[in-house]
């Protein structure tokens, strides 16, 4: 016999996990449902056999100040356990006009001024005020003027601003690539003008005791005091639906009903696979299939012998080595330049507990194609390397193994291939212009209690802060339409 429920959320990503939790503390009998051994999605923080602990990929929290993480633990009474770390030390890398790398650490508190970074850059005194006018007015805009950028791409933006030097054009690109994972020429400039309002006012950056995953679990823990309950190794194959409405889940074992389905599988594998085609219209079909999933990022975790770097974040890159549209399709076509732009974490200089004493992980990553197929990952893990030991001397020579990941393994942990070429992506869809701001997906789909949660259909902002209100979101969503329709079973 199949088991009853009044929410059934399929994916313990941030914004399932946090929709399920919410939908439990306001007293809805809510069943997640998780294919892999613990929740978390792409923001698990596993430890290794060595006593290593460290995410898939490198990840901080912006805004460092109110993320929806907070939000999520004061309503589930647990603000006590957040634990954020904020960031303090980012290492800096830039080669510009000279022609060399200049490195730089450079402080991250809220409200600083950017002179350190007009010296990394060795920007001219002349163009010190256009560039701090330009950053000024960005972090100040209003919100209408931000929403009117929704529908263009940030370079298109930028070329609005004529007499912007270089160096700060250069910062807008690596930023592109490394915050949102797009060729800038792709990228919403009100999303970027959103994350970049979010460090300069909020706080750059930050991190959690214990890694992102310790706060999903806590999120987890939370939603089993609840009453919740969550099922996890257990994948669901198919949404059940009967007139036009769903009525359960079954997965390759068992049947679950409930009038409510919430998926953090993304929109494209939810309708396209686990509701199937023939459930929509054409238009509505044509429209998810139109939607356009974020670029992947894969990476190195290198596990050093000792404590090498004093920093807690570092970025490197050059005007040649940010990602535009044509590069990216160059470096699909196997044309990859002997320099890369790159971001890592080192989570043990936030939270010493995350390595074993006198040691570090260093969690790396470059922007590539979501295709879980994409033939240029291992020249990329090359290039990593190579960078690392020209810009950090030493840093080779600590290696005692490493780790790779690109988008064949976050599509088989997290998310399914339903489209040619993608699958990998690094958090859900593109935050280019077309599909943010007023054109972000609704989290009810066009089936009575279906609905979508997680990054795809969230806030605006950046990684786990706009996924994770996407489940709250989705969340408040829920609720409105179980009270209206009386979907209790």
């Amino acid at each position: 016999m199949s088991k009853k429920y009044d929410v059934i959320v399929i994916g313990g990503g941030p914004g399932g996990i946090t929709c399920g939790a919410l939908l439990a503390k306001w007293g809805a009998k809510t069943l997640l449902i998780e294919q892999n051994e613990t929740v978390g999605g792409k923001a698990v923080t596993p430890t290794n056999k060595d006593g290593f602990s460290y995410e898939l990929g490198p990840k901080l929290q912006v805004p460092a100040q109110g993320p929806s993480f907070a939000v999520v633990f004061k309503e589930l009474g647990m603000e006590s356990q957040l634990k954020p770390i904020p960031l303090d030390r980012a290492g800096l890398a830039y080669r510009g006009p000279s022609g060399k790398y200049k490195k730089g650490t450079l402080p991250a508190s809220t409200g600083l001024s950017p002179q350190p970074f007009f010296e990394l850059w060795d920007l001219e005194p002349s163009k010190h005020e256009v560039a701090l006018n330009f950053l000024i007015n960005m972090a100040m805009m209003p919100p209408e003027q931000v929403a009117a950028l929704d529908d263009l791409n940030s370079v298109e933006w930028l070329d609005q601003f004529k007499d912007l030097p270089e160096q700060l054009l250069d910062y807008m690109r690596m930023h592109a690539n490394a915050s949102l994972a797009e060729p800038i020429d792709l990228v919403s400039a009100s999303e970027q003008v959103v994350i970049m309002q979010d460090i300069a006012l909020r706080g750059a950056a930050g991190y959690y005791v214990g890694g992102f995953g310790r706060v999903l679990n806590d999120i987890a823990n939370a939603m089993k005091a609840n009453g919740g309950e969550i099922k996890t190794k257990t994948k669901v194959q198919k949404i059940k639906v009967s007139n036009g409405r769903v009525t359960g889940v079954t997965t390759d074992s068992e049947t679950f009903d409930a009038p409510i389905v919430v998926s953090d599988a993304g929109i494209q594998p939810t309708v396209l696979k686990l509701v199937g085609e023939k459930e929509f219209d054409h238009g509505y079909l044509s429209w998810v299939r139109g939607l356009v999933p974020s670029w992947a990022f894969t990476g190195v975790k290198y596990f050093l012998n000792k404590k090498l770097l004093p920093d807690q974040m570092y970025n490197v890159w050059a005007s040649d080595t940010t990602m535009n549209l044509q590069r990216y399709q160059d470096m699909r076509a196997g044309k990859i330049a002997d320099e890369i732009m790159f971001f890592s974490t080192v989570p043990s200089n936030f939270d010493p507990n995350m390595a074993p004493p006198g040691k570090q992980c260093i969690v790396a990553g470059t922007i590539c194609s979501p295709d879980p197929k994409a033939k240029e990952i291992q020249t990329l893990h090359d290039r990593l390397d190579k960078m690392w030991d020209k810009l950090y001397p030493g840093f080779m020579d600590a290696l005692m193994y490493k780790e790779v990941e690109g988008p064949a393994e976050v599509s088989q942990f997290t998310r399914d291939s339903v489209m040619h070429g993608q699958g990998g992506e690094c958090v859900g869809l593109a935050q280019i212009a077309g599909q943010c701001g007023k054109h972000t997906p609704s989290p009810q789909a066009p089936i009575g209690g279906l609905f979508y949660t997680g990054f795809d259909v969230g806030v605006r902002g950046m990684g786990t802060h706009r996924a994770s209100g996407g489940g709250i979101k989705t969340a408040r969503m829920v609720l409105r339409y179980k009270r209206i329709r009386g979907a209790v079973l």
